[in-house]
């Protein structure tokens, strides 16, 4: 057979350098093989293909080299892309289902892969973190960026990252997440990003582009007081946070947690590690009600920084229980078009019978709340499950209920206009992204204040060096930070 040349990133297998081709890597998804009739099974799912381009039904070709395999499109119909199809996805989506002796061959069944995504073509590896035979200089995006770059991991569904990019002063380089939905929440917002979608654990620094700012949300389950309570013992993930960290160079990390996190051996692992390049550490409590929101939402945040940039946190603003949102403002006109449930006879009543010695009760929660209410409790990833820790919609006639949609949580959390959930993402996959997220108004206040430190410094270092040389430039009557 013939050895196909490779370009994802301009360069071949014999080693030659082609500019014209060049393929930047969109995604890398880092799995496990596992075993069919025999033979090594690859399973490659929607998100991967549809970030190659590939489409049901599409003519694909495979092939084999020493010690990888790659998947192009191809006129010969035989092998296409199946399809997968979900009950609350409204059209069937791409699908790969392959074992046999050539993948064999190749990779070991139950073995750690990358599947190295470009556009119409994927190559699918061992997984390896410094030895690279087939893919010697991978081009990542955010190099030619004038923007403050961000890197976000876990990153969740990128809420957070919208919130940033609305300052105007930051753009997205790229992600890492576990969770399947979050990474095609995040893909399907954010383009132009690489995304690594696997156990960060076993993210190879070759992935990581290079960035100005990281935005760290570690995962909560652990430290939450709904949650258990190793309180990061036996997570270990400090150790790979900060190395991830270090591949991409960032100026400033920003850390958002619930705030037993801040207590934990996880972060302290990870501040131990981070602190001989980020000396500068500053730590803060913060609850999205007293920003203007509805929901309420406290939050740990930390920022570390590699020099003294001045960083302030957001002054609070005073917002009087007059001029504050109520729930009605918030859902809009048209909250009476739900589905309701009558209160009688439903999960509803026996919440708010609840009692006891604790405060998981419905006399110390907001179980119910008025169209004319001024704060509801903080929304959690569990919100479906209808819960004391929640706050659901009371009809004014008193006798019904109804759980708020997921528009209208993000329209609690202030979420980006802009920004969007895959259709194929059932309702409750929407809360669930929504109740793991972040308030959007703490966060731009965080990267406003984050970006004038930055630029300050920035500027104070070019007028240190040049007093004719300003560290901004205008294009198309807009000005960009210069790098």
């Amino acid at each position: 057979m013939e050895v196909l040349p490779l370009f994802i990133y301009g360069w071949n297998l014999k080693g030659e350098y082609e500019m014209s081709n060049e393929r930047p890597i969109k995604l890398v998804r880092n799995i496990r093989t596992s075993q069919k009739e025999g033979n090594t099974r690859l399973f490659i799912e929607p998100p991967a293909l549809e970030a190659a381009g590939l489409q049901v039904g599409e003519s694909i070709q495979y092939t084999f080299l020493e010690e990888a395999i790659v998947i192009t499109r191809s006129e010969d119909a035989s092998n296409i892309v199946s399809r997968r199809k979900r009950a609350h996805w409204k059209s069937p989506r791409p699908l790969i289902d392959r074992a046999n002796k050539e993948i064999t061959r190749i990779l070991r069944a139950r073995e750690r892969i990358d599947i190295l995504v470009s556009d119409g073509q994927l190559v699918i590896r061992h997984s390896r973190s410094f030895d690279l035979c087939v893919i010697e200089k991978p081009l990542l995006p955010g190099n030619d960026l004038k923007k403050l770059r961000l890197y976000s991991m876990p990153a969740g569904g990128g809420i957070g990252t919208a919130a940033l990019i609305d300052t105007g002063f930051f753009e997205s380089v790229g992600m890492a997440d576990v969770w399947d939905i979050a990474v095609e929440a995040y893909q399907y917002n954010f383009k132009n990003s690489i995304i690594y979608h696997g156990d960060v654990r076993f993210q190879a620094p070759t992935w990581i582009p290079k960035a100005d700012v990281v935005f760290l949300s570690p995962p909560c389950v652990e430290f939450s007081l709904l949650g258990g309570r190793e309180a990061g013992v036996l997570e270990g993930l400090g150790p790979h946070f900060a190395r991830s960290i270090w591949a991409t160079g960032a100026t400033m990390v920003i850390i958002e947690q619930v705030p037993q996190y801040f207590s934990s051996r996880s972060y302290v692992h990870l501040k131990r590690l981070l602190s001989p390049n980020y000396p500068y550490w500053t730590e803060r409590v913060l609850d999205a009600y007293d920003f203007g929101s509805v929901a309420g939402r406290k939050r740990g945040y930390a920022v570390c920084t590699v020099f003294n940039c001045g960083f302030t946190w957001p002054v609070i603003p005073k917002i009087p229980t007059h001029k504050r949102k109520t729930v009605k403002q918030v859902v809009g006109k048209r909250w009476e078009e739900k589905e309701w449930f009558p209160i009688e006879g439903t999960a509803m009543e026996k919440l708010l019978q609840k009692d006891g010695n604790n405060n998981f009760t419905a006399a110390h929660n907001p179980v119910l709340v008025e169209l004319e209410s001024t704060r509801i409790s903080a929304i959690v990833a569990a919100y479906r499950r209808y819960q004391i820790t929640s706050s659901y919609l009371r009809h004014p006639d008193g006798d019904k209920w109804r759980p708020f949609s997921s528009d209208e949580l993000a329209a609690f959390l202030s979420v980006s206009n802009w920004y969007g959930f895959p259709e194929w993402l059932s309702e409750g996959q929407r809360t669930k992204l929504l109740g793991q997220s972040v308030d959007g108004r703490v966060m731009k206040a965080i990267g406003i204040e984050a970006a004038v430190a930055l630029m300050s410094h920035r500027a104070q270092a070019s007028v240190a060096t040049s007093h004719s040389q300003i560290p901004m430039c205008e294009v198309n009557g807009q000005y960009s930070l210069i790098h």
